[in-house]
């Protein structure tokens, strides 16, 4: 969305009303990081604050997922399936009574606080100090988000519609990520990139979320960019070039569709049963970014799956974050020149549009490594 000042300002950081009266509302100070350790591996880290105004509950969320998957043609089957490590820390849940979220300006930041698990530190030039820990010795971190250029905005004065019944204001913005983690103990420094997200809802259907939904980031040591699609409501990204230093965003109006030809277009390929969401995930993302100067082409491979989500279980409509690797880019001008893009990151997480019936055949579901029966009742 199109701003008058798009610029984030500690008031921005530290927003936790709007206009309007909040029915179904809630706030989140959130972040999802694609990382490099120093020990080799690569990680994705999940977290979040979330004040649920209607459960009148405070949620800290703690995730990390790590390693690559594989995926297999079955035999006999025209279908794939995914075997995918998923978590490495078990997702952690804290619920907090409402008003245990605090918000405390520091002179040049503000300390958002949530219990003892997750801290952040918002800083007037905009950087985020995150510091989250388990408290059990399982997992902490203490981590830098970096942006540079402007953000994606769902909307600051006017909130962003995504559908008729899920209005927002806020940000999300993807951008450089270092510090450091400990996993058990072993203290692992970490590099990367990731995305964050200052979301404040006024009301969200559940009924019109359901349908297909692609939330996340991919960047490159050139590009920043962030994005958002929801087939049944709108579309947005943002895009900053750290070449030229231009700063692309969409006017807001983008409408979702089928493989429509808009500024941002997404194209699904290489379709992939996950057995821990029981539904299909796309191996492969394709994503077209057309601005005035030429198009942002990005091709990334999905290599770890896992449910996100609250609730943390299997809904009415499978969701999952996506860690890829093999991510490729490029820019082709207007003028016909082309610029690789290099150093690839990225997430995604994903709604499907609907749960999958128990017509689907079996072999989904079962083979010599796992057994089980189809888990989805009929539609």
């Amino acid at each position: 969305m199109k701003i008058g000042n798009p610029q984030v300002t500690l008031a921005d950081d530290a927003r936790i009303g709007v206009k309007e009266e909040v029915r179904q509302g809630f706030l989140d100070w959130l972040m999802r990081f694609d990382v490099q350790g120093d020990d080799g591996e690569h990680y994705s880290l999940g977290g979040s604050i979330l004040s649920l105004a209607a459960e009148k509950l405070d949620l800290v969320s703690l995730s990390v997922d790590g390693g690559e998957g594989s995926i297999r043609q079955l035999r006999n089957s025209i279908y794939k399936v995914g075997d995918f490590p998923g978590e490495i820390v078990k997702h952690h849940f804290f619920r907090h009574p409402q008003g245990t979220l605090k918000i405390e300006e520091c002179g040049d930041h503000i300390v958002v606080t949530c219990g003892p698990q997750y801290t952040v530190e918002c800083f007037a030039d905009n950087r985020w100090h995150l510091m989250v820990d388990t408290c059990d010795g399982e997992y902490r971190a203490d981590l830098w988000h970096r942006p540079e250029g402007l953000p994606l905005w769902y909307g600051r004065e006017t909130p962003s519609p995504l559908t008729q019944h899920s209005i927002t204001y806020g940000y999300n913005w993807a951008a450089p990520v270092d510090g450091t983690i400990w996993l058990n103990g072993k203290e692992i420094k970490v590099k990367g990139f990731g995305i964050r997200e200052r979301y404040v809802a006024v009301d969200s259907s559940a009924a019109e979320l359901g349908a297909w939904e692609d939330w996340g980031f991919i960047a490159f040591n050139e590009v920043h960019s962030s994005m958002y699609d929801m087939r049944a409501g709108m579309k947005d990204y943002s895009l900053y070039d750290l070449i030229t230093g231009k700063h692309y965003t969409s006017n807001g109006n983008l409408k979702g569709g089928d493989r429509d030809v808009t500024e941002l277009e997404f194209i699904h390929e290489d379709w992939i049963f996950v057995r821990d969401i029981d539904g299909f995930i796309p191996g492969t993302y394709r994503v077209l970014i057309k601005t005035e100067d030429g198009t942002y082409e990005m091709t990334a491979k999905a290599a770890n799956v896992s449910p996100w989500g609250v609730t943390f279980k299997v809904p009415d409509n499978p969701v999952a974050t996506l860690t890829y690797r093999d991510i490729e880019g490029r820019f082709i001008g207007k003028d016909g020149s082309v610029r690789e893009l290099t150093g690839g990151h990225g997430c995604m997480s994903i709604r499907q549009w609907h749960q999958y019936p128990n017509i689907l055949p079996r072999e989904l579901y079962t083979d010599g490594q796992q057994e089980g029966g189809v888990k989805f009742d009929t539609l």
